[in-house]
């Protein structure tokens, strides 16, 4: 991938972080075959960090993983439509995204880390799941107050599932990670575009918004803006 040396995750933000927010990746295999799957990102005792995903065994990147070839993961992060309706200085329509990359090689999982990582990947989800964190007087019609948690008849239904997936680790070999979110621009225009995109309705927008927020744009306003 690509990366203007401008496009620098702002502090605080790695792409661990990023996985952790838009954790549904893709798998590219040999011979272009790829797949989507929800992952996790672990980090380790030794500030490393880990991927993590399952695999359905009748696909055929099952072979590709169990085989310990290199795959690529792509997450594709989040994006918006910038307008240069918006900017101070002359510009071109763009896009502001933050996806990444990741290569490597995968080690299998055992059934019990297996099922561990189910367990952690639902409580990921479900910690996450907005309205039931602010209770029941703003959750959907139906749902419960709190997230989701396994009952007899989940529990039935996972130890299938176990029968018929297979879990991998990911160390990543390299990781190529690209947050354009306006560093191209003068300064006096990061902030008017993260205003301009924390008004849209998309969740991506927002996202990027509050990155830019957080930007320390090194230009000067007089700088031409740049192409990218």
């Amino acid at each position: 991938m690509l990366i203007n040396p401008l496009y620098q995750p702002v502090a605080g933000h790695d792409f661990a972080d990023l996985i952790a927010d838009y954790p549904l990746g893709i798998i590219v295999g040999s011979e272009l075959v790829a797949t989507h799957m929800p992952m996790l990102a672990v980090r380790e005792p030794d500030g490393s960090v880990v991927v993590e995903s399952h695999i359905p065994l009748a696909d055929p990147l099952h072979t590709v993983l169990a085989a310990g070839r290199e795959v690529l993961l792509i997450f594709p992060g989040p994006s918006a439509y910038i307008s240069p309706d918006w900017y101070t200085h002359a510009g071109l329509p763009t896009y502001d995204f933050e996806p990444v990359h990741i290569r490597g090689q995968a080690t299998m999982m055992d059934q019990p880390a297996l099922e561990d990582h189910l367990r952690r990947l639902i409580d990921h989800h479900e910690n996450r799941v907005r309205p039931r964190q602010e209770g029941p007087d703003t959750a959907a019609p139906g749902s419960s107050s709190g997230p989701w948690r396994m009952n007899d008849s989940a529990e039935d239904s996972m130890h299938r599932l176990l029968r018929v997936i297979a879990g991998f680790r990911l160390r990543p070999r390299s990781v190529e990670f690209k947050s354009k979110i306006g560093q191209n621009r003068p300064a006096d225009e990061v902030p008017i575009t993260a205003q301009h995109l924390s008004l849209m309705r998309h969740p991506d927008a927002r996202y990027l918004a509050d990155l830019m927020k957080r930007v320390t744009v090194p230009r000067d306003d007089t700088d031409p803006p740049t192409d990218g």
